[in-house]
């Protein structure tokens, strides 16, 4: 091919129709034939000022001189050889603005899924990370045979179109039916996709916030790794590809806990699950993955207690902030102050998990017997239900002493500002599946841990750890705390059974409990 001599001097090729300017350029003879024999190309700018216009016809420029000089037409030709298996992966972009404005229509025209799909953008090869990466790019991705196979198609369309007598139609027509069932065997799988099945199985379970976030970073990664795959073409290997991706991600510098990778595994395999459901596959892939064991020793596995000292610095910290900050709405303001502090003498006084008291009702409450009745029983509030772990955590929890005025006050103010007939108020969730105990989780996340601690396995549940600690160091027998915080019972007596309930056991469990000091002098 001869070479192209781009015009010269300061031509910017602006032209301007009414209140529009338009680049606006002689395609020259020799390359016309290349775009079909259009004569120029004219391409609206975007731009709203001169120097923004100048620039934007100078891109334009700049990409068809080079267009008309290199022989291989780089910006609408791309291709890779692999020397391993001798195939060639090729990319053909006819997009607009690499054509002239009187070609509107795309130019390629291919059949998939039972429908004709237009295109500026081909691609095709037998590599599948070639393909993925194209599709991501925007491009219609063939694999070598699909590709042939619509190039016959193509010509069969045409024979069908031009074809005048009517055998010779009928004829045309049942070759035209035979490429399609060929192209049908060929195609990418069809239905669903990670993306696209994620948002049915969040409106049938309704599941929190939290749980639906946990479910996209899960499927992020995996399409990160492997494209937005059909959930029909995503296999065993892919599954296992992925866990062991997440083996890889490191978090604030360190590796993703064994946990942490169980529970994206585990959140994956549930997606691949619901698409069972709804037949979107026959089976579970994922099912069959195990997530490697967690070696580590068992201190390393779980929440790590606050020392005496962090608790008083939490205290201290938590107390000052809701003090003195200004709430920004009146459903806030009237007891969010109060609650937060009281909920968090409560975790730190009785050894219960922070949802757990943070759902209580006023009625759970027995000052005059010194307990709290943690249960899950409905009741006629005008409030989202309670939630608890296991049929364990149905108990009765002794009220420490040191915990009892606080309580008492808090109750007090409670009842002056609402009648809800919560304890606190302010933690109401704003939706069904929201968490009663999101307000003072998220105060410790944003505002509290960096004071505290720098490791990441002392978070606020872990103040019931330290509740469990300090049980131990008083002499408490493991039937009782297990009674107390829920945990199952080894003991097989009935008497450890009968500990779990009510406030059958209360007079010795204040004895116990009002031994402890979980913050220290």
């Amino acid at each position: 091919m001869s070479q192209f001599a781009p015009r010269s001097g300061n031509a910017n090729y602006i032209k301007r129709r009414g209140k529009s300017y338009y680049y606006r350029r002689v395609i020259p003879v020799k390359f016309r034939s290349f775009f079909e024999g259009k004569t120029e190309w004219n391409i609206k700018l975007e731009a709203a000022t001169d120097a923004g216009r100048k620039a934007e016809a100078g891109t334009l420029a700049h990409k068809h001189n080079k267009m008309m000089t290199i022989e291989n037409f780089d910006d609408i030709v791309t291709s890779e050889h692999n020397p391993v298996d001798d195939t060639l992966s090729v990319k053909l972009d006819f997009s607009p603005e690499n054509l002239p404005v009187n070609k509107q229509v795309p130019p390629f025209e291919f059949y998939r899924n039972g429908k004709l799909v237009k295109a500026y953008k081909i691609a095709g090869s037998n590599d599948p990370d070639f393909l993925k990466q194209a599709e991501a790019e925007g491009y219609f991705a063939m694999t070598g045979p699909e590709f042939w196979q619509q190039t016959k198609f193509s010509k069969l369309r045409q024979s069908f179109k031009f074809a005048e007598e009517r055998d010779d139609k009928e004829l045309a027509r049942f070759r035209l039916r035979k490429a399609q069932l060929k192209l049908d065997k060929l195609a990418p799988p069809k239905g669903d996709t990670l993306r696209t099945i994620l948002p049915k199985m969040h409106q049938q379970y309704q599941p929190r916030q939290s749980t639906k976030d946990g479910h996209k970073r899960a499927i992020e990664e995996f399409i990160a790794l492997h494209g937005d795959l059909p959930v029909a073409s995503i296999t065993k290997r892919h599954v296992s590809e992925y866990l062991e991706y997440l083996g890889t991600i490191r978090f604030r510098n360190r590796p993703l806990a064994p946990t942490t990778v169980k529970q994206r595994l585990d959140k994956l395999v549930a997606i691949l699950q619901f698409a069972t459901t709804v037949d979107a596959v026959d089976y579970n892939v994922g099912k069959s993955i195990k997530a490697p064991k967690d070696t580590r020793p068992q201190g390393d596995q779980t929440y790590k207690p606050f020392s005496k000292p962090e608790v008083r610095k939490l205290i201290d910290l938590a107390t000052n902030a809701w003090t003195t900050r200004r709430y920004q709405s009146h459903r806030t303001q009237m007891s969010r102050m109060t609650d937060s502090i009281t909920a968090l003498h409560m975790l730190v006084w009785t050894g219960a998990r922070p949802e757990e008291v943070c759902q209580l009702r006023l009625d759970d409450v027995d000052l005059d017997r010194m307990g709290i009745m943690i249960t899950n029983e409905t009741d006629e509030l005008e409030a989202s239900d309670r939630k608890l772990k296991n049929e364990e955590s149905v108990r009765g929890v002794p009220i420490h002493n040191t915990l009892l005025p606080r309580l008492s006050e808090h109750m007090e103010q409670v009842l002056q500002v609402s009648n809800s007939g919560l304890l606190f108020p302010s933690f109401e969730p704003m939706s069904e599946k929201g968490r009663y105990a999101t307000p003072i989780g998220a105060d410790w996340s944003k505002h509290f841990r960096a004071q505290i601690t720098a490791d990441p396995q002392k978070v606020l549940y872990s103040l019931r750890h330290s509740w469990a600690g300090e049980s131990v160091r008083v002499g408490m027998s493991e039937t009782m705390r297990n009674a107390i915080m829920g945990h199952k019972s080894d003991s097989k007596s009935s008497s450890a059974k009968r500990y779990r309930f009510h406030f059958e056991d209360l007079d010795n469990q204040l004895e116990w409990v009002n031994k402890m000091d979980c913050i220290g002098g």
